[in-house]
């Protein structure tokens, strides 16, 4: 018995490992396309109602093969000019902040990639909830978001997981958000 959990314990570590280091460029729609780490599959669809209830339905939702980690592609409805980038960083950021009880921005600012620009908000966010009976419950969650003026409107890149998974995440998070194309 222990040399069967060992030997699924090491191709569990090694499958996570790889993951994290293979990519594939992914066609999300057919002018938006990134590269999403091979360890995410689509969301089943049933996974994202339950997770994600909202009237408008993601462009696409990914998640991984646990499903502890989520990375989300949408688009608003609302009409933005080509000249609000500076104001949504401020807006957005002010949004974000609202949702969250506990909020520490890692980064906040608008950067370049190929040759468009996003805004990039990467943060540890908290929610604490009280109960009716005066019990505290805390989600902490690690966030990467990336925002794009596409068409007039806004492409929104999410991706979160556990705090305490930070530090296996951040730089795949990084990694498909780095490769974010536009047409």
């Amino acid at each position: 018995m222990r040399v069967v959990l060992t030997i699924f314990i090491f191709c569990s570590l090694n499958m996570i490992i790889r993951a994290q280091e293979s990519y594939t460029r992914q066609k999300i729609t057919p002018n938006i396309s990134m590269k999403i780490a091979d360890y995410f599959q689509i969301m089943p669809t049933q996974q994202l109602l339950d997770r994600y209830a909202s009237s408008r339905i993601p462009i696409a939702m990914f998640t991984t093969l646990d499903g502890r980690v989520d990375l989300g592609i949408n688009q608003t409805a609302t009409q933005w000019g080509s000249n609000d980038i500076d104001m949504l960083l401020d807006f957005y950021k002010a949004s974000i902040a609202n949702l969250y009880s506990q909020i520490d921005f890692l980064q906040s600012k608008i950067i370049k990639v190929n040759d468009r620009q996003f805004i990039v908000f990467e943060f540890l966010g908290e929610v604490t909830e009280e109960s009716l009976l005066g019990a505290v419950s805390s989600i902490k969650k690690y966030n990467y978001i990336q925002y794009a003026l596409y068409k007039s409107k806004i492409l929104l890149f999410n991706f979160n997981c556990a705090a305490n998974d930070q530090q296996k995440w951040q730089s795949v998070a990084n990694e498909m958000m780095s490769i974010i194309r536009l047409k």
